[in-house]
């Protein structure tokens, strides 16, 4: 029996199964076919054809026209000897088995359990792009039938990202996408999918460029950044861990660990004193602090929690970007001398509340309430108590020096020009109202290291902060933010079996602590142990998925000391505004790959900020000595100075 051939992706097409053109005289006889060939034989009334395409006219005049245009299709199907429409007064049906419709063959292909070449080259476009609708109810059939359709050929793309496919329906499905992004550039999924088939395929630097292009794009339209699935498939592509992930990955809510994870937003200041600002935030941080030390939580650092929440209110949004299944909201309200906070834990997934309390207090013994709604979350998250609850500081600060050391805090994660002064100045402040916060005495300590320079402080200076962290440590043991800061004075001093000691014992302290999950993969990642490196760093880039830009810097030195001067590039270029010391290791990177002209703008650019740079003056903190001589050796081939 002979087929007419009928394409409504993209274009309208009409063919003899010899490849010969069948004209239609309208636009009208066009869409009437289309909207029957899609109903798969099924028979619809005159009437509803007619209000359908014909709606801005009267009634008689819609019936007459659509009687008209059914003759204008029998004239052209007769012409080939064909008679695929039937009606009488009340109904019309096409008969479908004198066509192959791309549509519905695509449709029926996607269903299929094998994917291939031919089902995804059947997608050129969505329904019907060139035609032009004329009836509001043509325009809201032909949506639907698009979102429809789309809807499936993503469907199609990210399956065929985690499927083993030959290297022709590979390049259909990569077809396939970049069909779909010329009509949607913002469809994340669709970049994901594509990152993996390159990557699947060998071409780690394409899927590279395509997380770049999405994050370009994302920012550009919408002003976010991608969510976390993207970042965590871009990270492990970076990292060189399989981008196959299991079925999982086509749930958009995949929690791929199995303990619970969790997020603490920032609380809302409802009192009306924007003095208070800061208790928001820092009630957030104790919890997020507080809840880290249990193993059997997935705990989600709160400075991606931050960065989040203010984009979004939406809590299934929310939960999405961050990889957490459940969130911590909290408020707190002013009653005459005393304040009551409002926390309650919700289900990410469906918005629904599974606890709420509320707390009251004299502002004075604020520092004291953590510690009761992260033991109270415990206890809900998990139903039973664990058999310690929050291990608690031996002193709990006054709620005058609390205040100071969360703004020093934050002061000294900005990069304002005048941030760490501000933040020395808060610090000495806590430390007058309450001389044995030991927490602060770490951060003072620490905060006039980064005023100095880090590594590049004079040695007795750097001794003398070490020393001082270590007295805070001696107050309080069991605050693992001081056994970090610690690790990073022993790191600057080149003390490094100290250095891995002190990271050791907060992540002991504390499991889901990023910060020192991502020292401590750098660490190991300097000192030979690449693979064991990178893995610890790519959890802490889980944990705190929208971290500060020194993760990356982090990341930049593992992929270094491993002598992988490309991914190295690819991490240091995520520091904006970068300074001498991020592009001395770009020169670095770009000499030893023979890039010379790339190096040798690093080396303008390094002078231009600093003439006095001199290869010999190489801070070497963190570095082992063979690292350094490697380092000197790309410096001065890139044209920079002894």
């Amino acid at each position: 029996m002979r087929r007419l051939k009928l394409d409504l992706l993209g274009r309208f097409a009409l063919k003899t199964d010899e490849g010969a053109d069948l004209v239609l005289p309208t636009r009208k006889d066009r869409q009437l076919l289309a909207f029957l060939a899609l109903q798969r034989g099924e028979a619809k009334s005159r009437e509803k054809l007619a209000a359908l395409l014909w709606a801005d006219r009267a009634e008689a005049q819609a019936r007459d026209s659509l009687r008209q245009s059914l003759a204008a299709l029998r004239r052209v199907f007769r012409s080939v000897m064909l008679e695929p429409v039937n009606s009488d007064r009340t109904s019309v049906t096409l008969d479908v088995s004198a066509f192959t419709i791309d549509a519905v063959e695509f449709a029926e292909g996607c269903g299929a359990s094998v994917l291939t070449a031919p089902i995804a080259s059947l997608y050129q476009g969505a329904l019907l792009d060139a035609s032009d609708t004329a009836t509001p109810e043509f325009e809201h059939w032909v949506v639907q039938e698009r979102q429809r359709l789309d809807a499936l050929a993503e469907q199609f793309v990210v399956t065929a990202s985690i499927s083993v496919l030959s290297p022709a329906d590979a390049e259909a499905a990569m077809q396939l996408a970049r069909i779909l992004l010329a009509q949607d550039r913002m469809l994340e999924p669709v970049y994901r999918a594509m990152m993996r088939i390159c990557h699947n395929r060998g071409e780690r630097a394409a899927a590279l460029k395509l997380y770049a292009t999405c994050r370009e794009v994302l920012s550009e339209d919408l002003n976010i950044a991608p969510d976390h699935e993207t970042e965590d498939l871009y990270r492990d592509i970076l990292m060189d861990r399989s981008a196959a992930p299991d079925l999982r990955v086509l749930t958009e809510t995949d929690r791929s660990e199995s303990r619970p994870s969790i997020a603490i937003l920032p609380f809302q200041n409802l009192t009306g004193n924007e003095k208070l600002n800061f208790l928001c935030e820092g009630l957030a941080e104790d919890i997020t602090t507080g809840l880290g030390r249990f193993r059997s939580l997935l705990v989600i650092d709160r400075y991606s929690a931050a960065a989040v929440s203010s984009a979004t209110s939406d809590t299934i949004e929310i939960g999405l970007r961050l990889g957490a299944a459940q969130l911590v909201q909290g408020s707190i309200q002013a009653t005459q001398l005393r304040l009551r906070i409002t926390v309650r834990l919700v289900d990410c997934a469906n918005r629904a509340q599974m606890w709420s309390d509320i707390f009251e207090c004299d502002i004075g013994d604020v520092p004291g309430i953590p510690d009761q709604i992260a033991a109270a979350i415990i206890a809900t998250v998990q139903n039973r108590a664990e058999h310690t609850i929050i291990v608690q500081s031996h002193n709990k600060p006054s709620m005058a020096a609390y205040e100071c050391a969360l703004r020093g805090i934050k002061h000294l994660r900005g990069y304002a020009k005048d941030d760490n002064d501000k933040a020395v100045a808060l610090f000495r402040e806590a430390l007058r109202l309450d001389p044995d916060y030991a927490l602060v005495q770490a951060y003072l300590a620490f905060a006039e290291a980064v005023i100095q320079n880090y590594d590049e402080a004079p040695r007795d200076l750097l001794i003398d902060y070490r020393n001082r962290i270590d007295r805070a440590l001696a107050i309080d043991p069991e605050d693992y933010r001081i056994n970090w800061l610690l690790s990073l004075l022993h790191g600057y001093l080149r003390e490094f079996d100290e250095e891995k000691r002190q990271l050791e014992r907060a992540l002991a302290l504390n499991p889901n602590d990023a910060n020192s999950k991502m020292s401590y993969g750098s660490f190991l990642a300097s000192f030979g142990q690449v693979d064991e490196g990178l893995a610890m760093i790519r959890e802490a880039m889980r944990l705190n998925p929208f971290h500060p830009e020194w993760y990356w810097l982090s990341l930049g030195a593992a992929f270094l000391a491993a002598r992988r001067y490309e991914d190295a590039i690819e991490a240091y270029s995520r520091r904006t505004r970068p300074k001498v010391w991020v592009l001395t290791r770009l020169a670095i990177c770009f000499a030893h790959l023979g890039r010379d002209a790339e190096a040798r703008e690093m080396a303008r650019r390094v002078l231009e900020q600093n003439p006095d740079f001199r290869t010999s003056a190489l801070r070497g903190g963190g570095w082992s000595d063979a690292d350094i001589v490697h380092m000197q050796d790309g410096m001065r081939r890139a044209g920079l100075p002894d």
